[in-house]
């Protein structure tokens, strides 16, 4: 299954639902991240980043139909953990050309650095 294909399957749901889904994943790399030391759970952690870059379209566009994310009209994105957290892990494993591609695909959505 493509990423495209997965988002579609999702792109039903609310936008609260969304943003649920975004910070479950987002507690859930805090917690396996932490365990790293485990290879198991860097590995856990790898891919539930993944996962919530993978939601990212949607929850960005989940997030402007909040109001409280505006200030005088402006849209104000916040930053997004799971890719702060993938290229703090890609920088690492010195995968320099996957961290260029998912900062490109952060600043393409609006997400604060």
């Amino acid at each position: 299954m493509t990423e495209e294909e997965w988002l579609d399957g999702l792109r039903h749901l609310s936008p609260d639902m969304i943003l649920k889904t975004h910070f479950s994943l987002q507690e859930q790399i805090k917690k396996h991240y932490k365990l790293r030391a485990d290879p198991k759970h860097l590995k856990t952690a790898i891919s539930l980043c993944e996962q919530q870059i993978a939601l990212s379209p949607l929850a960005i566009d989940a997030l402007k139909q909040n109001p409280q994310m505006y200030s005088k009209g402006e849209f104000f994105a916040p930053s997004h953990h799971g890719y702060r957290q993938y290229a703090v892990i890609l920088r690492r494993q010195k995968e320099f050309d996957k961290l260029d591609t998912i900062e490109r695909k952060m600043k393409s959505e609006g997400w604060a650095a």
